[in-house]
């Protein structure tokens, strides 16, 4: 067959655009290091490549996940531990201020110290990571501790937890809402200090956190000290006897004694006592007696006390005896307790507990009031109040730490789930590298093989194309 000069002309062109093409290829592949730089390249490989690099997206998104989550759950948990400290200082405080021999001022300064804490309490369970709240729950944005009108902190986040995704259908919480942690409900019913004498009644009492119920005196009767001339201080209005009891006058001894509590030795004449002794029975109820107008003989018959009780300091009803419960109801709060009265013997404010229902800052903000004794509590008074909350103290430490476990088990999670995911990521990188990257010895000795290729298609093709019809004559 014989060619004809257009066709050798193309015939050359084509050799030589074929060859400087696997030269291209080959150049491309050496610079880029990828034997796939486009779909038309290995259309199958190219969609493999696709499907890795997708792969590798997500788990890079889900390690970048994981490694979040982890400084989150690890910077709650160092605000648990310093919280964990902040209790233990607390509960110190309390042993030391249940110490019968301290001194009024030193209970207020061991108060004020108290109030600090509960302070600095808010202030680590208002703690932000970056703009994120850590124990607001799943409400980041929002502040979680704040006091309301009535003075006590409410909560103002929720108990969702956050997850992390770190696969498909696989999440890890990382987060402890502060509601959990502070502020846990685990009632268990109802208790009280009772050293005025007064119980819980049959009925069932409903509420939360704690209350102060207010056993008042309201009279004092010296009737059965008729024709004595003893008399009530400013008619009893510091007495704190509730119920009968009985009063003794022994000249011999020459003491006064109510019951069976300690004898008193009666004053001298004219002395500040003589006008105000205060005798005080076994339960420590006390009458404050004027002895100005005594006959000077021995006197022995019954004496009580009339009172009240209360559970808002508003509303009192009459304590009687007869009775077997007094219903009692908060309208503030909504509490509602069924007590019994029948051993009330003293006035005073008792300390009733919903165990289990009280919050971690109300338990400090108590024991602050308690060591700061506005109320005028006795040494015995204030050691059995703060111990009931002791128990609460312990009770919310408890939940610290457990939160404080839960906390460093999930940051161990997910710190191995990031690892597993930057092993993963390795291994699909891999693959990636086996269907998408180049041999680059391969390719360079390609890449010099269509050079020298080219090169000689070029020689051959000038060679042929100087050959033409009068040459050839």
């Amino acid at each position: 067959m014989r060619l004809s000069t257009n066709q050798t002309y193309a015939l050359v062109l084509d050799g030589l655009q074929t060859n400087l093409g696997d030269m291209v290829r080959y150049s491309e592949q050496v610079s880029t290091g990828r034997r796939i730089n486009r779909p038309s390249d290995d259309p199958t490989g190219a969609a493999l490549s696709l499907g890795f690099e997708r792969r590798i997206a997500d788990i890079e998104r889900s390690a970048q996940a994981a490694r979040s989550g982890r400084d989150t759950a690890d910077g709650a948990a160092g605000v648990l531990q310093e919280v964990s400290s902040l209790v233990s200082q607390v509960r110190a405080l309390m042993i030391q201020g249940m110490n019968g021999t301290l001194d009024p001022q030193s209970r207020e300064a061991i108060s004020s110290e108290v109030a600090l804490l509960r302070e600095q309490l808010v202030t680590l369970g208002n703690t932000r990571q970056g703009n994120r709240y850590l124990f607001a729950g799943s409400k980041t944005d929002t502040r979680p501790f704040a006091d309301g009108p009535d003075g006590r902190v409410n909560y103002f986040g929720d108990n969702v937890q956050q997850e992390i995704r770190i696969g498909p259908g696989v999440g890890i919480p990382i987060n402890v809402s502060g509601q959990s942690l502070f502020m846990l409900d685990q009632g268990s019913g109802p208790s009280l200090s009772g050293f005025t004498g007064l119980a819980f009644g049959a009925s069932a009492s409903e509420g939360e956190g704690s209350e102060n119920v207010t056993v008042r005196h309201d009279a004092t009767d010296l009737s059965g000290l008729a024709g004595s001339g003893i008399a009530s201080v400013a008619g009893g209005a510091n007495d704190t006897l509730i119920g009968p009891a009985n009063l003794v006058v022994d000249t011999t001894a020459g003491t006064i004694q109510m019951g069976s509590g300690t004898p008193v030795p009666i004053p001298a004449v004219g002395s500040e006592n003589y006008t105000d002794l205060v005798v005080e029975s076994e339960t420590g109820a006390k009458l404050h007696l004027d002895l100005t107008l005594w006959n000077g003989a021995d006197v022995a018959g019954p004496v009580s006390g009339d009172g009240s009780v209360s559970i808002d300091g508003v509303n009192f009803q009459t304590i009687d005896f007869s009775l077997p419960e007094i219903r009692l109801e908060n309208p503030e709060t909504g509490s509602v307790l069924n007590v019994n009265v029948a051993n009330v013997t003293r006035a005073g404010d008792e300390l009733i507990q919903f165990s289990g229902d009280v919050s971690l800052f109300d338990v400090l903000d108590a024991v602050a009031a308690d060591l700061a004794n506005s109320e005028n509590y006795t040494s015995d008074e204030i050691s059995k109040r703060l111990g009931m909350n002791l128990d609460e103290l312990d009770r919310h430490h408890d939940n610290v730490l457990s939160g404080l476990g839960v906390l460093g088990s999930r940051s161990s999670r997910l710190s191995d789930a990031a690892n597993r995911l930057d092993s993963l990521e390795i291994n699909v990188q891999s693959q990636l590298s086996t269907v998408r990257d180049t041999d680059l010895a391969e390719a360079v000795l390609a890449l010099q093989r269509s050079e020298q290729v080219l090169q000689l298609s070029q020689a051959v093709g000038s060679r042929l194309i100087q050959t033409s019809l009068l040459n050839f004559l």
